[in-house]
């Protein structure tokens, strides 16, 4: 199919009001009448609304797109069609207007083209999630993003070259890191930014505020206007309030694949207390759990039964080992 003389001839002036659930009862009839003409135009709607609930429904790439720059594209992409369209636009006034840029931009989207001018900026790639969907990026240097519901992404085009930087434009994605001593990897949200520290964490953004709990590693949370930096630590979370700029944090001692000496690290921090690993080895056991809430003794005990330790008091000391192990001793 191409998409430039199929998407031209489709009645935008009601398709559009369709997706924004704005028709009018008369609008309604000849839409219907437009749908039931034709199996063709049955998909060719299909198709666009299902664009539509992916990008566009939630006003999320509207609200901060260029609209001279998408209309321009458009034009551009559908030649004599496009300014047609656009004569027609005009005669129905400022209203029509803002429904035929909201139509480019699904348009451009259903067409195939996979890019919106944001404010000025072009993104090479972009991964997005709609509602109740999760979706599991790999990137190019072997880490990896789990994307949960309506959550979008963005990557530099010379990703994993001269840096590694993924944009989280919105919604909650967790960054299983591989990590690079020489290219750090970087997760850019706007006014802040969440530098790793060989790390797993998980990032919520909305529109008030960022939250970023870490289950492995560290990482270093870095407002950009003053460069302040904070460091949030396995079992961790942070949470910055963008309108007034303040901090909440909070020990969860939530661990996700997290190697048993970071969750050891988390236990000491918090209980003041010294844990030691008979056999080092066993620092690197991975641990899912969440602590938060149990006593001191209660989390020790829950991560032996975990990883199939036990463990032993001496001169105020935890010594944890392998069970097998303490079996033979």
């Amino acid at each position: 199919m191409d998409p430039q003389s199929s998407y031209n001839d489709l009645p935008w002036e009601l398709i559009v009001p369709a997706l924004q659930g704005e028709l009018s009862p008369e609008e309604e009839l000849r839409f219907q009448e437009w749908l039931a003409s034709s199996g063709n135009n049955r998909e060719q709607y299909d198709r666009v609304q299902r664009m539509w609930k992916e990008g566009m429904g939630d006003y999320m790439l509207y609200k901060g797109a260029d609209e001279g720059k998408a209309w321009e594209a458009l034009r551009e992409k559908m030649g004599d069609g496009g300014e047609k369209m656009g004569d027609r636009g005009q005669r129905k006034g400022v209203v029509y207007m803002r429904r035929w840029t909201v139509a480019a931009a699904v348009l451009l989207l259903a067409a195939g083209a996979g890019w919106w001018y944001m404010a000025g900026k072009t993104a090479s790639v972009q991964y997005r999630t709609v509602v109740g969907e999760q979706r599991t990026v790999s990137l190019p240097d072997g880490s990896t993003v789990v994307l949960s519901g309506q959550t979008r992404i963005e990557l530099d085009h010379d990703y994993n070259k001269t840096s590694r930087t993924v944009t989280l434009v919105s919604g909650n994605a967790q960054f299983d890191v591989v990590h690079q001593e020489q290219r750090p990897f970087t997760v850019d949200l706007g006014i802040v930014s969440i530098k790793d520290i060989g790390t797993s964490f998980t990032v919520d953004k909305t529109k008030d505020s960022i939250k970023v709990t870490v289950s492995a590693g560290k990482i270093a949370f870095i407002e950009k206007e003053s460069g302040q930096s904070r460091e949030v630590s396995v079992g961790g979370s942070l949470c910055f309030y963008t309108a007034g700029r303040r901090y909440s944090t909070t020990d969860l001692l939530r661990f996700d694949n997290a190697p048993l000496s970071d969750v050891i690290t988390a236990l000491q921090r918090l209980s003041g207390k010294n844990i030691l690993l008979k056999d080092p080895s066993i620092g690197q056991k991975k641990l899912t759990a969440h602590l938060a809430g149990e006593s001191f003794e209660d989390a020790l005990k829950t991560v032996c039964a975990s990883l199939n330790l036990v463990y032993d008091v001496k001169n105020g000391a935890y010594i944890l080992e392998a069970r097998d192990t303490a079996t033979h001793n």
